[in-house]
């Protein structure tokens, strides 16, 4: 029986070695797994985008419902990109979101883990080797520079630090004359070919979740200013008032040149941050008037949310609206890093009190993550889309 089973076995590899020689029938295998590959890479993709369209139906369908009374042929004619990249925020969100909450795992088990991981394990009494300080390893030479200098005697000393300083010198000379070399090659029709093939790929695997998600939250904010309008012609007279909160656009907003256009230079930095302060001023500036006129405001609201998520979409950053929508707005001081600070002290000083004060470590432990989402509450007062908006991605109202 063994050796039945071992000429089994070698007559497989005698077979598929010959057929790994045999050209055509490599070039068959090989065309046939290109096949299934393509037709696997294209049904996945089918069942995706299907997924997606799906999910974002109710919320466009809602907005087709009861922006066009609102909006009233107000919204400056666009390339309508803003559905499609509803779709394209649900699309992306199905690897997203799934791949965060692994990762949120995993890093939740590192830290829990953290202690073993990274605890000093005791020496043994009886081992005599020392153990070298990494941290000794770098600093010495340093500190020992000064010395070094003071100590040079003779020619050969100051030949040395010679070849030290040509070594420089051709550095200095080698490495501009290197990027202009590159500069030149990468001119080249070929080098552009690749190029704009290497940019195209990136944007193909751009990560949508993050790019798209400011058109979802303008679109949410939008379709909840759209509703309250239509809302105030059927309210009895005495009712409440629309209160429409853009605390999620806001944030969105001043994130919207880092995820639609990534870095740029300083000075294009700084005219981009200008116009999100105005066009940030204009918002609330709108938003206000929802006790005075909250038909008008709400009218406005709309327009301009629709508006600046359709200019987002075409990578218009620094002209998310006109300046006849802006007007005199005053701009926005942003104080992100100063919240971000003042989270970090405060739960810096609530634990330092709670030390001082004697309690346990078990209680230490347990009032870090309280102290941490108390400040965040405080501080930012919910900062981020409410819960009805998230559900009104679904299941519209």
């Amino acid at each position: 029986m063994k050796v039945l089973l071992a000429l089994l076995v070698l007559g497989i590899l005698v077979v598929a070695l010959f057929l790994r020689s045999y050209v055509p029938f490599w070039n068959w295998a090989c065309a046939r797994q290109r096949a299934v590959k393509r037709w696997v890479v294209r049904e996945v993709r089918r069942r995706r985008h299907n997924l997606a369209l799906r999910h974002a139906a109710p919320l466009l369908a809602e907005a087709e419902d009861v922006l066009p009374r609102a909006a009233a042929d107000r919204v400056p004619p666009g390339r309508s990109l803003t559905p499609e990249w509803v779709v394209r925020w649900w699309y992306a969100a199905q690897i997203s979101v799934p791949l965060s909450v692994l990762m949120f795992a995993l890093i939740a088990v590192f830290v829990w883990n953290a202690e073993v991981l990274f605890a000093a394990r005791p020496q043994a009494a009886n081992s005599e080797q020392a153990v070298p300080n990494p941290w000794r390893s770098l600093v010495e030479p340093v500190f020992a520079l000064p010395g070094a200098v003071q100590a040079w005697e003779g020619p050969a000393d100051a030949f040395e630090g010679l070849r030290s300083v040509l070594v420089v010198l051709v550095a200095a000379f080698l490495v501009p004359l290197a990027v202009r070399i590159t500069a030149v090659i990468s001119q080249r029709p070929e080098q552009r070919e690749r190029k704009a093939q290497l940019r195209k790929r990136r944007e193909k695997y751009a990560n949508d979740y993050w790019r798209c998600w400011p058109v979802v939250v303008l679109v949410l904010a939008a379709v909840e200013c759209a509703r309250e309008y239509k809302q105030l012609d059927t309210a009895a007279p005495g009712g409440d008032v629309p209160r429409v909160s853009l605390r999620a656009v806001e944030r969105v907003l001043w994130q919207a040149p880092r995820t639609r256009r990534g870095k740029a230079r300083v000075h294009q930095e700084r005219v981009t941050k200008v116009h999100i302060a105005r066009v940030v001023g204009a918002l609330r500036a709108a938003e206000a008037q929802q006790d005075s006129d909250p038909k008008e405001a709400l009218q406005d609201l709309t327009v301009m949310l629709l508006t600046i998520a359709e200019r987002y979409a075409e990578g218009k950053v620094s002209q998310l609206l006109d300046e006849d929508q802006i007007g005199d707005a005053e701009q926005v001081i942003h104080r992100e890093h100063l919240r971000v600070v003042a989270v970090g002290g405060a739960v810096v000083l609530i634990m330092t009190g709670a030390a001082l004060a004697g309690l346990p470590e078990a209680a230490l432990t347990a009032l870090l993550p309280v102290a941490v989402l108390v400040a965040v509450m405080l501080l930012y007062r919910v900062k981020g889309p409410t819960p009805s908006q998230l559900t009104d991605l679904v299941i519209p109202r």
